[in-house]
């Protein structure tokens, strides 16, 4: 399981370390430490350290302090939450980064001649319509409340494995 996380994850940017910990991590009764993720998944204490610090940057999980000496990690519970986030920081400032190089060109190209330019006008107006309807999709995305996403999600999924 583990390791199809860890693909899955690995398509959204991130390191297949990342989901092979945080599906240890979500699906453990209890918080583990640094030395059992190696454990469990074996794999070195220098590829779990750095994963474990990111994961906990982007808020996938908690770090506790069992003792002095080890540290004790947690899934945040509200994985909907999280993805939002995410993609807040990372996809919402592509596309906004996108949309401000796009009007720039287009300035420039109504500036100039577009008769003579050596940029199509009409696909330019496309990859406008394309970075307008991203942008509408991720806000979209990001303006659904966490519990009817969840809860949408959940009975798609429920309805999927009936019709199987």
């Amino acid at each position: 399981m583990s390791d199809s996380v860890g693909d899955f994850i690995r398509y959204w940017g991130f390191r297949r370390i990342h989901g092979q910990i945080w599906t240890q991590v979500f699906l453990s009764k209890e918080s583990l430490s640094g030395a059992e993720l190696t454990e469990r998944l074996g794999v070195s204490k220098a590829l779990i350290s750095p994963a474990l610090y990111e994961l906990v940057t982007h808020g996938l999980i908690v770090m506790t302090q069992f003792d002095k000496k080890t540290k004790r990690y947690s899934a945040v519970p509200d994985v909907v939450s999280v993805i939002k986030k995410i993609i807040q920081e990372r996809e919402m400032k592509m596309i906004t980064s996108a949309r401000a190089h796009f009007n720039s060109l287009s300035d420039i190209h109504q500036k100039n001649n577009p008769e003579v330019s050596v940029i199509d006008s009409d696909r330019l107006d496309e990859v406008g319509q394309m970075i307008s309807l991203a942008q509408f999709a991720l806000g979209f995305l990001l303006g659904q409340s966490t519990e009817l996403a969840l809860e949408h999600w959940t009975e798609a999924e429920t309805n999927n494995l009936d019709e199987q």
